[in-house]
């Protein structure tokens, strides 16, 4: 199969699991959560094996203890999603505040070019939107990782399948 169409197939593909989440929120960022949760528990598998296996590494008990850590995170959100769903959309909500931030910073830098108000209208609606996920938690946890997740399949499907139209039309390049 060629890239283009590869290309094509795996965007339509993305959008339809973007829309899915769309109309299903709560279930996605669930299904989200339960993700992070074995991402963890495996990196912490692999922490506790690195701390074990290898004594020449530096500072190896923090790795072991690190490894633990992120293995009870881990299995903490697997038994417990609806709670690990609130603590991820915390720490979204803290992440999307301190990007904000950032791009208030980048801002500043650019002040009178033409990106300095992108800077900033961008700014302003991630510390918004991280407040919110921050203040109304009891609104936003159930939503808010869901439909990020269905913002970010939508996008890249859409991409996904721009690129590999490019592709067909220019395949003679």
């Amino acid at each position: 199969m060629k890239s283009s169409t590869l290309s094509i197939v795996a965007g339509v593909l993305a959008l339809i699991g973007g829309v899915i989440a769309l109309a299903f929120p709560l279930p996605a960022g669930l299904a989200l959560t339960v993700y992070v949760g074995w991402a963890l528990v495996l990196s912490g598998v692999f922490g506790l094996w690195t701390g074990f296996s290898d004594p020449d590494l530096p500072h190896r008990w923090w790795v072991f203890f690190f490894g633990l850590i992120e293995i009870l995170l881990g299995i903490w959100i697997l038994a417990n999603p609806l709670g690990g769903l609130v603590s991820l959309t915390l720490a979204v909500g803290l992440l999307l505040i301190l990007s904000g931030l950032g791009r208030f910073r980048i801002a500043s830098a650019t002040r009178g070019t033409t990106p300095f108000w992108l800077f900033v209208l961008s700014g302003v609606a991630s510390v918004a939107l991280g407040i919110y996920a921050i203040f109304s938690i009891d609104s936003a946890a159930p939503i808010l990782l869901g439909t990020l997740l269905a913002i970010e399949l939508i996008s890249v499907g859409a991409t996904m399948v721009a690129m590999g139209i490019f592709l067909k039309r220019n395949a003679g390049l």
